[in-house]
C-alpha cells in the first residue's frame, strides 16, 4: 500500500490532471446550460408528482383536479386523461420484421436478433401487468430530460472519467522514462514489481476522479432541475421512448427500474467502463514503453473500432459488426439506451453488462501476461545498449561517408578503377601462360628480351 500511496502522490501533484478535471466540469456546465426544456415547468411537474404520487389512477386525477389551475396543470389534466397502458397488447412482430429485412444478408445475425426480441416478449407482458406505463415520470418532458441526463450528460461524464483514468495509467507507467530513471528502477526485480502498484493506483485514481466528477456534475444538475418527485417513477413510463432505424418504441428495459435505480445502475456501469479503459491503457503502457506511443496506440484502437464497425455495416458483414459492437467505444456511445433492447446495436439481453464483463476478462488476462513478461524481462542488456545507441551519431557518420565518397573516391573508382594498362597486361600474361606454361626457362626469357629489343627498334 505504501507504493500505491507514492504513486497517488505523483498524480495528486500533477497540475495537468486537475486542469483537465476543471475543463471537464466547465464542459459539463455548458451542456447543462443548454439542456432542453423549461426548468420551471419541469419543477412544477415534479412537485405535482411528489404531492400526488407517480402512478396515474383515479386518485391521481382527483387530486390533480383540486390543485390550483395553471397552464402546466391544465396540460397535465389533458394528458392524463388520454393515458392508457400501452404495453397491453403491444406487438413486437413489427420490430422483428423490420430488423429481419435489414439483416437479410446474414441469417446468423437475423436469428440472433429474432431470439433477442423473443426474450423481450416476456418483459412486455410483465410491464403490462405491473402498469409501469401509467407512471407520469416527467410527463411530456420525459423523453428530452431522460435522454439529456442518461444520454448526453452521462456519456460526457463516463467519457471524461475514462480519459482521466487512461491519463493516470499512462502517466504513472511512463513516469520513470520521462524523468530518465527507467534504467535505475527497472533493471531490478523489485523495481519491475512496482508496475503492479502503478496499475492499482491508476485504477483507484480513475474511479475516484470519476466519482468526484459525477458527484460535482450531478450535484449541480439536480440543484437546477428538481427530481424530487420523479425518483420513484418507472423509466418504462409511456412518456419515455427510444427511436432506432426511424422506428419509435417504448423504453423497454430488461428489469424493472425506477429513475433512482436506473441512475445508480448507469453510474455503476459507467464506473466499470472507466475501470476497463484504465486497464486497457495500463496494458498499452506496459507493452509500449513510450508514453506518447502508448497513447497513440490507444487512440488508434478506439477510433479504429468505430471505423471498422461502420465499414462492416456498409459491407453487410453483420456477424462481424455485432462482434465488434462488444468493444467499449460502441458501448459508451449507446449510454442513453443502457439496460434496454438497444435496437440495432445489440443482439443479446444485457449486452452492455456482457461487454464490460468480457472486457474485464480479456484485458485482465492480457495485462496479467504483460506484467508477468515485464517482470521476467532482462532489461540490463537493453539499458546498456541504450547507453551506446545514438541514432544521431550514426546518421552523421552515414552522411559524412556519403559526402567523402562522392567528393573523393567516386572519381578515381569511375575513371581509374585498375589503371589504364591493366587490360593489356592481363592479355599479355594470358598469352605467355598459353605459350610457355606456368614456368619459363632461361632460353625462353632471352628470346623474349630479344623480341622486346626488336619491337623497340621498329
Amino acid at each position: 500500500m505504501k507504493r500505491v500511496g507514492w504513486e497517488w502522490r505523483k498524480l495528486l501533484t500533477l497540475p495537468a490532471l486537475w486542469g483537465f478535471l476543471a475543463l471537464c466540469l466547465a464542459f459539463n456546465g455548458l451542456l447543462m446550460v443548454n439542456a432542453p426544456g423549461d426548468r420551471q415547468t419541469f419543477g412544477e411537474i415534479s412537485a405535482t408528482a411528489q404531492a400526488l404520487g407517480q402512478r396515474v389512477d383515479q386518485d391521481f386525477e382527483e387530486g390533480l383536479a383540486q390543485r390550483p389551475a395553471t397552464p402546466v396543470q391544465e396540460a397535465l389534466t389533458r394528458i392524463v386523461g388520454e393515458m392508457t397502458n400501452v404495453y397491453v397488447g403491444y406487438d413486437l412482430s413489427g420490430l422483428v420484421t423490420r430488423y429481419q429485412q435489414l439483416l437479410s444478408a446474414s441469417p446468423t445475425a437475423s436469428a440472433w436478433m429474432t431470439a433477442k426480441y423473443q426474450a423481450l416478449e416476456q418483459r412486455v407482458d410483465h410491464l403490462a401487468q405491473t402498469g409501469a406505463a401509467m407512471d407520469l415520470y416527467a410527463g411530456p418532458m420525459t423523453h428530452d430530460s431522460h435522454q439529456f441526463l442518461f444520454g448526453t450528460l452521462m456519456r460526457a461524464m463516463v467519457g471524461e472519467g475514462a480519459v482521466l483514468g487512461m491519463l493516470a495509467a499512462l502517466y504513472l507507467l511512463g513516469y520513470e522514462k520521462v524523468h530518465r530513471t527507467e534504467g535505475m528502477v527497472y533493471t531490478t526485480c523489485t523495481g519491475r514489481n512496482m508496475v503492479r502498484g502503478k496499475i492499482v493506483a491508476a485504477v483507484t485514481a480513475g474511479v475516484a476522479l470519476y466519482l468526484l466528477l459525477t458527484g460535482l456534475t450531478l450535484g449541480i444538475y439536480f440543484t437546477q432541475w428538481d427530481y424530487s418527485g420523479l425518483w420513484s417513477s418507472s423509466v418504462s413510463s409511456q412518456f419515455n421512448f427510444l427511436t432506432d432505424m426511424m422506428v419509435r418504441r417504448p423504453f423497454l428495459t430488461w428489469a424493472d427500474f425506477t429513475v433512482a435505480q436506473y441512475l445508480v445502475a448507469c453510474l455503476a456501469l459507467g464506473g466499470g467502463l472507466v475501470v476497463g479503459m484504465t486497464l486497457l491503457a495500463a496494458l498499452c503502457g506496459t507493452l509500449v514503453r513510450s508514453v506518447y506511443g502508448a497513447a497513440l496506440v490507444l487512440m488508434l484502437g478506439c477510433l479504429g473500432s468505430l471505423a471498422l464497425q461502420a465499414l462492416l455495416a456498409q459491407g453487410g458483414l453483420w456477424v462481424a459488426f455485432y462482434l465488434v459492437g462488444f468493444l467499449p467505444v460502441g458501448l459508451w456511445l449507446n449510454s442513453g439506451a443502457w439496460f434496454t433492447e438497444m435496437g440495432m446495436n445489440a443482439i443479446l439481453p444485457w449486452q452492455e453488462c456482457v461487454s464490460v464483463g468480457v472486457m474485464f476478462l480479456l484485458v485482465g488476462l492480457a495485462l496479467w501476461a504483460a506484467c508477468r513478461r515485464f517482470r521476467r524481462k532482462d532489461l540490463v542488456f537493453l539499458q546498456e545498449w541504450k547507453k551506446i545507441w545514438r541514432p544521431g551519431i550514426l546518421v552523421a557518420l552515414l552522411v559524412l561517408g556519403l559526402a567523402y565518397f562522392y567528393l573523393f573516391s567516386n572519381f578515381y573508382i569511375e575513371y581509374f578503377c585498375n589503371g589504364p594498362t591493366a587490360q593489356a597486361e592481363f592479355d599479355l600474361a594470358s598469352e605467355w601462360v598459353e605459350a610457355y606454361g606456368p614456368t619459363m626457362e632461361p632460353e625462353e626469357r632471352q628470346a623474349l628480351d630479344q623480341q622486346l629489343e626488336e619491337e623497340k627498334a621498329t
